[in-house]
C-alpha cells in the first residue's frame, strides 16, 4: 500500500509531462440532479483495502449531509498519475483528487487546482502545511503525515552489535554493521538495500549538508560534486557487498513484491516511517522495527513529510461543497478513527491522538517513532517545480549507468545536472 512517493518508475516523467499535450480521453466531476442534491467525483489511489475504509467515511459523511453524494474511484499510484495526466489534458477530471507533494506545482502552474478555502487547519502543523503552498496561497492540504526511516530486521541486525541501527548513528556505522550483516550470511542477505537511485533518500542527505532539492525560486539547490559525493557513498557500499547489488536492485518499482527487504535479501530498508502499517509484518514475513537515518553531522536532515494532499479542482462546480468534504475527511475524528493510519499519521492533532490510542503492533511502532521525533523534524521544504516529476525519475534512470559501472559517478552526475536543469527549465 502506497502512501507516498518512493520509486516513481520509468513511465512517470511521461506522466508528469502529459498536462501538457491534448489527450481524447476525460474524465468528468459532479454536477447537480434534478431534486437538487449536489454529486461530487472524488479520486485517489490506492488498492482495495483503501477503497473499502474510504467508502465507510464517504457512508459517514453522506449520511450526515444528505444532499451531497460523493462518487469515487482509484488507482494504483503510476496509474493514477497518468490517467489523471490524460483527463486533465483533455478537459475533464474529478472535483477532488488525492495530490502528491511533487505534483502540486506542475498542475497548479497549469491551472487545475483551485486555492483552497473553507477547511479548517488550526490543528495541523505548520511545519505541515507549507508543502501545500504556493506564493502563500493553499492549492493542497496534507490528510496525513509520514516520515524518513529505516526498516530493519532486527533479528538479522543483531549479529552486527555495536552497529545496529539506532538513534544519532553514523553512515559509518550503517556501512560497518550492514557489511557484518553481509558477512555472515555469505552475502546472501545483504545489510541495506541500495539506495543511491531514490531521489528521496539524497534529499534527505542533502539536508544534513545543509542544502536543498530545490531552491525558493525552483532552481535545483545542489551540484554535480554533491550528488557524485551521495553516489559513492552508496556505491561503496555496494561494492563492498554491504548493499544488495545491480541486477537486484534495478528490480525495484515501488511494488512490496520486488522489494529486497520483503524477499528477505535485504536486512533494512529506506522507507517511510508509513511503511509499517496493519498488514505489513504479513507481507513482510517477520516483525520490522524503525531507526531514524544516519547522519555525519548535527543534523537529522528528515522533516515532516505529507503521506498524502487533497486539492479540489478549478473545474469543480461546487468548491464549498468540496472543501465541506475535504474537512471532514481531515478534521471528523469518527472519519478519522475508520480511516486509523490507511493515509498516513492523520495532520489533524486530535485526530492523530484519538487514533493514537487504539493503535497496536506495526501501526503502533510506526505512531512511537514519529510522535518520538516530531520536535526533531524540520519544516517540509515547499513544492518542488515544473519537472520535478522527471528529474526524479532520471535520477533513478541515470543511476543505473553507475550501478551497472557504464559511467562513473562524477562523469553521470555531471550528465544528470544538465538533464535536470534542462527538465525545470523547460
Amino acid at each position: 500500500m502506497r502512501l507516498g512517493s518512493i520509486h516513481w518508475g520509468r513511465r512517470m516523467a511521461a506522466a508528469a509531462l502529459g498536462l501538457a499535450v491534448v489527450a481524447t480521453t476525460a474524465g468528468c466531476g459532479g454536477g447537480t440532479g434534478g431534486d437538487g442534491k449536489v454529486t461530487l467525483h472524488f479520486t485517489w489511489w490506492g488498492n482495495a483495502d483503501r477503497a473499502e475504509i474510504t467508502q465507510k467515511v464517504i457512508d459517514l459523511f453522506e449520511a450526515e449531509n444528505p444532499k451531497i453524494k460523493i462518487e469515487t474511484s482509484y488507482s494504483e499510484f503510476d496509474a493514477y498519475w497518468e490517467k489523471m495526466a490524460t483527463q486533465f489534458a483533455g478537459g475533464g477530471g474529478p472535483d477532488i483528487l488525492t495530490m502528491d507533494y511533487r505534483y502540486i506545482r506542475e498542475y497548479a502552474d497549469r491551472n487545475v487546482l483551485a486555492e483552497i478555502n473553507g477547511v479548517n487547519t488550526t490543528k495541523m502543523s505548520p511545519n505541515l502545511l507549507s508543502s501545500g503552498r504556493i506564493d502563500g496561497r493553499t492549492y493542497a492540504i496534507p490528510v496525513g503525515q509520514t516520515t524518513q526511516a529505516l526498516l530493519y530486521d532486527p533479528k538479522v541486525w543483531k549479529s552486527a552489535g555495536e552497529h545496529a541501527p539506532k538513534d544519532s548513528w553514523t553512515w559509518s556505522d550503517l556501512e560497518a554493521g550492514a557489511a557484518e550483516v553481509s558477512e555472515a550470511s555469505g552475502g546472501k542477505v545483504r545489510g541495506v538495500t541500495s539506495f543511491g537511485q531514490i531521489e528521496d533518500w539524497f534529499e534527505v542527505w542533502l539536508r544534513q549538508q545543509g542544502k536543498t532539492l530545490y531552491t525558493d525560486d525552483g532552481k535545483l539547490g545542489y551540484t554535480a560534486a554533491d550528488l557524485a559525493a551521495y553516489w559513492k557513498l552508496a556505491e561503496r557500499l555496494r561494492t563492498s557487498g554491504a548493499a544488495t547489488q545491480a541486477a537486484e536492485t534495478t528490480k525495484m518499482d515501488g511494488s512490496q513484491a520486488n522489494s529486497p527487504l520483503v524477499k528477505k535479501t535485504s536486512a533494512a530498508e529506506f522507507n517511510y516511517d508509513s511503511g509499517l502499517t496493519a498488514a505489513s509484518w504479513e507481507i513482510y514475513g517477520r516483525p520490522l522495527k524503525l531507526s531514524t537515518f544516519p547522519s555525519s553531522g548535527s543534523e537529522l536532515g528528515q522533516y515532516a513529510k505529507p503521506s498524502m494532499l487533497m486539492s479540489i479542482t478549478r473545474r469543480s462546480k461546487h468548491p464549498k461543497e468540496a472543501a465541506k468534504f475535504v474537512d471532514f475527511l481531515l478534521n471528523d475524528t469518527k472519519a478519522g478513527t475508520i480511516q486509523s493510519t490507511s493515509r498516513g499519521m492523520p495532520a489533524n492533532s486530535d485526530v492523530r491522538a484519538a487514533v493514537g490510542r487504539s493503535l497496536t503492533g506495526p501501526p503502533r511502532l510506526a505512531y512511537d517513532f514519529e510522535t518520538a521525533l516530531l520536535p526533531k523534524l524540520t519544516t517540509a521544504p515547499p513544492p518542488p517545480p515544473k519537472g520535478a516529476g522527471a528529474v526524479k525519475a532520471a535520477l533513478q534512470r541515470v543511476y543505473d549507468d553507475v550501478m551497472f559501472e557504464r559511467s562513473t559517478p562524477e562523469k553521470a552526475a555531471g550528465e544528470f545536472i544538465k538533464e535536470a536543469e534542462q527538465a525545470i527549465n523547460r
